[in-house]
């Protein structure tokens, strides 16, 4: 129950920042839009600073389960590098809220870019592993897999940072170039137990 509670407060809590704007977001904006009691909210988070501070692991979970549901569901290893930054994009249309975070908020949502770097790119090393591990700049000991998603990852990120008109278009022109400058390497097949 308890991490039903807190993700509601929490999604609810970044519908109000989105909706408030940081100086102006309450305790009682949070309840308002989680649709819990202030006395639900004191019993998980003593303050807003602490509701904000966890809204931060709370997105990088959904980022990470968004990754992985994405892979689940087009598990095909050709098509991994465009299936991952599709995803990376289509967070941002599953959750616009965050989207008018960084528009409204973009010291915030920098902090936060900051501060999550490591667990995003983590995230997406996971996801994107068997085009990592088949990347010619990480067989030849160029960059590691975590240079090279912190790479796509970043490069994603400007999706929210300076979006256009055509930004539908980035995951497929990304994965496009990249087929176009890395030579098509096979990908191992995994082993699977028994002789």
């Amino acid at each position: 129950m308890r991490r039903d509670s807190v993700s509601l407060i929490l999604d609810g809590a970044i519908r109000a920042l989105s909706r408030h704007g940081l100086r102006h977001l309450s305790m009682s904006d949070i309840c308002e839009e989680a649709g819990v009691s202030r006395g639900t909210l004191y019993r998980y988070f003593k303050s807003k600073d602490d509701v904000l501070d966890a809204i931060g692991s709370h997105v990088r979970s959904s980022v990470d389960s968004v990754l992985q549901a994405a892979v689940d569901a087009q598990p095909d290893h050709e098509d991994r590098l465009r299936v991952v930054l599709q995803a990376m994009l289509d967070y941002r249309e599953q959750f616009p809220q965050t989207a008018t975070i960084v528009r409204t908020e973009p010291a915030f949502a920098l902090d936060f870019f900051a501060r999550s770097m490591p667990q995003l790119v983590e995230a997406a090393a996971r996801a994107l592993e068997p085009v990592l591990d088949a990347a010619p700049p990480v067989q030849a000991g160029l960059m590691t897999k975590h240079e090279l998603a912190e790479i796509f990852e970043r490069l994603m990120l400007t999706a929210y940072l300076m979006p256009t008109e055509d930004i539908a278009e980035l995951p497929a022109r990304v994965a496009d170039a990249w087929a176009a400058l890395v030579p098509a390497v096979p990908v191992p097949a995994v082993a699977t137990g028994g002789s």
